[in-house]
């Protein structure tokens, strides 16, 4: 029994520290939620325009992997930026695309009639890295971050856009 205030104090003494340390430790980078997303840098739209992901820190960002090739990821590409257009969500979305043919990505911009200004088109080792480091090979991904930079969420529909950017 005389040990047992000791035993509390060292225990409560560990506590507090072992709090302390998770609260100031940094996050991991990564690709699944509640990780930190990691920078893609040199990003350049077709009118020339470069920037890196980490120049649009303090908003929220939707980042879509996409390709014209691919229905799926397409329709989801329209979608998502008729929707945040429409609805002028507090949210900017950067596309990044996979095609090969850079007269078939412009010309998809025109049809689906997206503003290209936040679309991008990864080429040459750029691609290639990309593709592996997102492990797109299993399809095609989105990631919503928050204004940190932290993922929020991975493989959102728009309707589950839609409903977080409703959540308050």
């Amino acid at each position: 029994m005389k040990y047992l205030k000791y035993f509390l104090i060292a225990g409560i003494t560990f506590m507090s520290f072992s709090s302390n340390v998770s609260r100031t430790s940094s996050l991991s980078e990564g690709i699944y939620p509640g990780n930190q997303f990691p920078d893609i840098k040199n990003l350049e739209n077709k009118s020339g325009t470069r920037m890196n992901l980490s120049d649009l820190r303090g908003q929220k960002v939707l980042i879509n992997f996409w390709a014209a090739y691919d229905a799926y990821s397409r329709k989801d590409n329209v979608l998502f930026s008729h929707m945040i257009d429409k609805k002028k969500y507090p949210l900017h979305m950067v596309s990044v695309s996979f095609d090969k043919n850079e007269a078939v990505y412009e010309k998809t911009l025109l049809m689906d009639k997206i503003d290209s200004k936040y679309q991008f088109m990864a080429k040459d080792n750029v691609s290639s890295s990309l593709f592996n480091f997102y492990e797109l090979e299993r399809g095609f991904k989105n990631f919503l971050l928050d204004e940190e930079g932290v993922i929020i969420a991975v493989n959102l529909t728009p309707s589950g856009l839609d409903r977080i950017m409703n959540e308050k």
